[in-house]
């Protein structure tokens, strides 16, 4: 992360850090330097999202350059859950066979799970697939609101995707604290958000939001990291980027996929939008919600 993140504000929800919350948030920010960086090759397929320019060549030459990327996304693409008879043995393939979108989703989601936060997660008593899998996950069912909506989808999977990278570092660097955010969330039915400001004056979303601006990402991302989990009547129009995030991720949690610390099965679906002939559209061009939890399962097993 660019250091001249430390001491920025940060935008909250409500009031402005008090003095000593605001020292203990930037001794937080300048150990989230030793978090493994975000890739150049993922800075390079963030900025593919943004301009329709890039064509399939630039994508198979920026996979091309890492060797391990490559292995991923071939695995990835000969993995049951694409189903494809004939073996596919080339970046060039892939994307003829699969198209630019997917393939780039591929690529960035490899590199974007990261194996070797295993450990950090372990420590704040969190699952690694369980936490990924909700990431791909709400990354696909935000390409889905994106698809039925008027929203760019590769900016919407990306958004999905890297919704969750500062409850990557808080469990990365205050393991203990976050575990008991959990307990207490837990025990009095409010959010790890809700728990979390109260007790430090931010909340994870804000501390990835701060993140995601020292990468210097599009201000969309950023926004979008900050808010996903703000109520839906908090937020602008519904089919904002913010707001697809939130209604992606809270549609995941109803059917019981999260990232382990939110409660699951709890969540009222979001009224009847998915539902809606332009949803239920979207959701069979990616094969149903069943087929995404299949993709990021084999994210999983290549990383």
């Amino acid at each position: 992360m660019d250091e001249s993140a430390a001491g920025r504000p940060i935008l909250l929800h409500g009031a402005a850090l008090t003095p000593r919350q605001q020292e203990e948030f930037e001794a937080l920010l300048r150990h989230v330097n030793e978090l493994p960086p975000l890739p150049a090759v993922a800075l390079r397929l963030i900025a593919m999202s943004e301009d329709a320019r890039f064509s399939a060549q630039d994508l198979a030459e920026t996979v091309l350059v890492e060797q391990a990327l490559t292995l991923k996304v071939l695995r990835l693409a000969n993995s049951p859950a694409f189903g494809f008879p004939r073996r596919v043995t080339s970046i060039r393939e892939a994307i003829v066979l699969l198209g630019f979108r997917e393939v780039r989703y591929m690529a960035l989601g490899a590199c974007v799970v990261e194996p070797s936060m295993q450990g950090a997660l372990e420590r704040a008593r969190l699952d690694h697939d369980v936490f990924w899998m909700n990431s791909v996950v709400v990354g696909h069912l935000a390409q889905v609101l994106a698809l039925a909506g008027d929203l760019d989808q590769d900016m919407a999977f990306t958004a999905g995707l890297l919704h969750n990278i500062g409850r990557l570092a808080f469990a990365h660097h205050r393991p203990a604290q976050l575990a008991e955010c959990r307990a207490e969330a837990a025990a009095s039915r409010r959010s790890i958000h809700d728990v979390q400001r109260t007790r430090y004056g931010y909340a994870d979303c804000e501390l990835g939001a701060t993140i995601a601006d020292g990468w210097r990402l599009p201000q969309p991302l950023v926004a979008s990291i900050q808010n996903h989990g703000r109520p839906l009547s908090t937020l602008p129009e519904r089919t904002s980027l913010d707001a697809t995030v939130a209604r992606a991720r809270r549609f995941a949690r109803a059917h019981a996929i999260s990232d382990g610390l939110d409660v699951v099965g709890t969540a009222p679906l979001p009224d009847l939008e998915w539902q809606s002939p332009g949803v239920q559209r979207a959701l069979r061009q990616i094969g149903g919600i069943g087929a995404a939890i299949e993709r990021a399962k084999s994210y999983l097993t290549t990383a």
